[in-house]
């Protein structure tokens, strides 16, 4: 009986980067399924789950006008025959990774299926990197998270949010010749 659980619950790890996202959301632990968790503020979320939530992000339309999910071979496949980086990645590694028996890809594979996910990412979504991959914080993101804890900043942010462009670049126009004021001259301490 024993040798019969092992192998369904190796099944179910092995198929678990071809489940839906729904599905995904469980893990097999000793065969049951078990809720995994979200990766909410102050929690790291593994690699496995980064590209699960990536593969259930990234939709091409079917000739039927149907969002569907790119499938983990559909993916490998198209990373590989990529001519703008030299990796090849096959279905089963990359199932390995999104399930989390592999959990140390070299930087070329990263590199691959970062490009790979940025290229196919919905608009207005921020940029799929390396770095976010890998769960480091990217030095700009952070230095925007400071700023915009100011609530002046994120008033003045709003506000050019609704902005045309045309008076966006005035408005950084008008700032940069309020930074020239505030620079000190050279008949100026500092």
């Amino acid at each position: 009986m024993k040798v019969n659980q092992i192998r369904v619950v190796s099944k179910r790890r092995r198929n678990m980067a071809d489940l839906s996202p729904c599905e995904r959301e469980h893990r097999t632990d000793n065969g049951r399924m078990t809720m995994t968790a979200e990766g909410g503020k102050g929690e790291q979320q593994s690699l496995a789950e980064r590209l699960n939530a990536l593969f259930a992000l990234a939709r091409w339309t079917d000739g039927y006008g149907r969002q569907r999910e790119y499938s983990t071979a559909e993916v490998a496949k198209a990373i590989t025959t990529d001519p703008s980086h030299p990796v090849t990645l096959s279905r089963s590694y990359l199932a390995m990774l999104r399930n989390g028996s592999h959990t140390n890809p070299t930087l070329s594979v990263l590199e691959g299926i970062a490009k790979f996910f940025d290229d196919h990412r919905p608009s207005g979504t921020p940029p799929i990197t390396v770095q976010m991959l890998v769960a480091q914080e990217d030095p700009e993101e952070e230095l925007l998270r400071q700023r915009l804890a100011d609530h002046q900043v994120r008033a003045i942010a709003m506000r050019a949010g609704a902005m045309t462009p045309a008076t966006r670049r005035q408005l950084l126009k008008m700032m940069a010749v309020f930074d020239q004021d505030d620079a000190p001259g050279p008949d100026t301490e500092a």
